[in-house]
């Protein structure tokens, strides 16, 4: 993985729990671009790569505010200078935090890197927790240690993606927004800051997730033999998420469930492969996930296997006792098919 930075900051924001204070210390200069910094993008990049709560966004259309016109006049000339005013809209962000009693404060981290000729932008709050090291050094916060950098001191993070940002065709969301938080959800008041929108609904995740399904390659053996036939594993899939409590999907839980620990991408690589934009967990949206399984039955000489969504009156009516398919198109292959014989 070959990583280039261009431009990287740590400004502190501090502000306590219950108080309604809140003040920025500002580093001086940029964060030196060293091993350091190298291993620490490395390693938030990857973190959000495998947040569970990673969320895909955009920005607000006909809406701008001290973040995105900053953003857009580093990004149209990104100088040291106009990378600097960017990181600098942190003062919109006080304004905010303020108002918040419960908000926290942190280092903030602005970063605008490629990897493997990818470029991004993360702006990530790093908590004062234990395994990181930043000091303050002649007017700059550095980070003396990356070395137990992970996804549990990310408080949140917002990631642009600028491949997707730039293209006239792509139209996925480029903005990945990440959080530690107990509910899975990034806080109003940063998603405030950085105008995000364009949240993917839980119905929207859970028809991508089923065109995921019912496409991946299945779960192999030791042998190399397909686990499951794909209605089999359509179900299996089907039957474990409304097993949980809480009704929700997680890729990667999902991935080490039915392709093992070591796998428990697989989910999230092919859709990530594939250009499938979902979040990688969400809530499934009951109505639209009956739509993985299909109804089986058989009598001698007759069997039926229809997916839950064909029943209703385009496709399979049980009425009065019969079953009625409504279908031209099938109806006209089984007479082809008969008049063979």
């Amino acid at each position: 993985m070959e990583i280039k930075i261009r431009e990287i900051a740590i400004h502190y924001l501090e502000k306590e729990p219950k108080k309604m204070e809140a003040e920025i210390d500002y580093s001086k200069e940029p964060l030196e671009k060293n091993e350091f910094a190298l291993n620490l993008t490395e390693q938030v990049h990857k973190a959000i790569n495998t947040s569970p709560s990673l969320k895909n966004a955009s920005f607000k259309e006909d809406e701008e505010n001290k973040f995105t016109i900053t953003l857009q006049k580093y990004i149209s000339d990104p100088s040291e200078e106009k990378f600097t005013n960017f990181t600098h809209s942190l003062d919109l962000l006080k304004d905010k935090v303020k108002k918040e009693p419960f908000a926290k404060g942190g280092y903030y981290l602005f970063s605008d890197y490629t990897i493997d000729n990818q470029r991004y932008l993360g702006v990530i709050l790093l908590r004062k927790k234990s395994g990181i090291n930043i000091i303050k050094k002649n007017g700059t916060y550095i980070l003396d240690s990356t070395e137990n950098i992970n996804i549990e001191k990310i408080a949140m993070g917002v990631r642009l993606n600028f491949t997707i940002y730039n293209s006239n065709s792509d139209d996925r969301n480029y903005l990945a927004l990440i959080t530690t938080q107990q509910d899975g959800e990034v806080s109003e008041y940063f998603k405030d800051w950085i105008l995000a929108a364009g949240l993917i609904k839980n119905s929207v995740n859970t028809e991508n997730m089923i065109n995921i399904i019912k496409t991946i390659p299945l779960p192999l053996d030791e042998n190399g033999k397909e686990l499951f036939g794909r209605s089999e594993f359509n179900k299996a899939v089907f039957e474990h998420v409304n097993s949980r409590r809480d009704k929700r999907i997680n890729l990667f839980e999902l991935g080490s469930t039915f392709y093992g620990e070591e796998n428990k991408n697989s989910f999230r690589d092919f859709a990530d492969s594939n250009g499938i934009t979902i979040d990688s967990e969400f809530k499934r949206d009951a109505p639209k996930w009956k739509t993985l399984i299909s109804i089986k039955a058989s009598v001698p000489g007759i069997n039926i296997n229809v997916d839950y969504d064909k029943f209703g009156q385009d496709g399979v009516q049980i009425k009065n006792g019969k079953v009625i398919i409504n279908s031209k198109d099938l109806a006209e292959a089984m007479q082809k098919q008969y008049e063979q014989y």
